[in-house]
């Protein structure tokens, strides 16, 4: 007597799922070191490990669901992943008294390059597929979940304007007609 199909057909499909998720963990880990550097060097520890932990969570999503979602991520982590850096840059000079006017300027340059970045691996992809909503939504959010890590050091203002330099970045380089169309 044999072990029923439907059986069969369960342990395959949660060693599948299982395999998915493994599969997923190497990428989602560089997220620590984002986030470890971001508790050490910014001084916001509860807001750098939720947005640390916000970030994993997005890119697990992305990457166990696969296909665009999971080119997006990885294009939208690495556009972030060097966002993070020039903020965090900025601690390393002298303030005078505490204030720091170069660190919201370094996360809206920030938010340019990563911005830039996302929309040109979006328009590159799009020469090539029709349909690229799914990507950029994934870039465009993980690379600002990351780039946020290093512009806590700016507080809210700088997140923002990371974020909203991003956003005026990107949209320009996707929207705009290609010269083969």
């Amino acid at each position: 007597m044999g072990v029923p199909d439907r059986v069969l057909a369960e342990r395959a499909r949660a060693a599948y799922e299982r395999g998915r998720l493994q599969a997923t963990l190497p990428t989602v880990a560089l997220v620590l070191p984002l986030a470890a550097l971001s508790i050490a060097i910014c001084g916001r520890a509860l807001a750098s490990a939720t947005g640390g932990a916000l970030l994993a969570a997005v890119l697990l999503g992305a990457l166990w669901r696969g296909q665009e979602l999971a080119r997006g991520a990885r294009a939208g982590l690495a556009a972030g992943a060097g966002a993070v850096v020039l903020p965090m840059a900025t601690c390393f000079h002298l303030c005078a008294g505490g204030v720091c006017l170069m660190a919201p300027s370094a996360c809206i340059a920030s938010g340019l390059v990563g911005g830039a970045v996302v929309g040109l691996l979006a328009r590159r992809r799009a020469a090539t597929e029709p349909h690229t909503g799914a990507y950029l939504g994934a870039a465009v959010v993980v690379a600002a979940l990351a780039a946020s890590l290093g512009c806590l050091i700016a507080g809210l203002g700088g997140v923002v304007g990371m974020t909203a330099a991003m956003s005026a970045t990107v949209a320009p380089v996707v929207l705009w007609p290609s010269r083969a169309a």
